[in-house]
């Protein structure tokens, strides 16, 4: 009598061991008496974004709002065995989609610095003369 095995088929969040994590659609194969997990990765285009945190951006230093390009990222195929597998998290597409853009490891080009606020200085009053060597304007004494 045959045991018939449960079969995974969907899109999927797969922690494996050495803390790796592939984002995608899961299917399982046997080979013989091996079953493995089938992860196809898909790839990502091109795209822009505006970041949500500060941080260095090919070298230079961008403000939280930057617009930066993702360049494309190839899709692929992994397989893994079951004895790797921490957890498998069945998601929707979208779920899969959204995850995959954010951990997928991808080098960031600077495309556009958000715009800046022009900030008005009001005019000091002319009986005030302020050192231009002090560190907090305050108004320099007259002796």
């Amino acid at each position: 009598m045959e045991t018939q095995q449960a079969r995974f088929d969907g899109w999927a969040i797969v922690d494996v061991m050495g803390h790796q994590r592939y984002v995608g659609y899961v299917t399982t194969e046997a080979y013989g008496a091996a079953v493995l997990f089938r992860i196809d990765v898909p790839a990502l285009p091109e795209r822009e974004r505006a970041t949500k945190v500060a941080g260095y951006v090919g070298g230079q230093y961008c403000g939280t709002g930057t617009i930066v390009r993702e360049k494309a990222v190839p899709g692929y195929t992994k397989l893994v065995g079951s004895g790797s597998i921490y957890t498998i998290t069945p998601c929707t597409e979208e779920a899969a989609m959204a995850t995959l853009a954010r951990e997928q490891p991808n080098e960031l080009v600077r495309a556009a610095l958000p715009a800046v606020p022009v900030v008005e200085w009001p005019d000091a009053p002319d009986d005030q003369h302020y050192d231009e060597y002090d560190d907090d304007l305050a108004p320099a004494t007259e002796s």
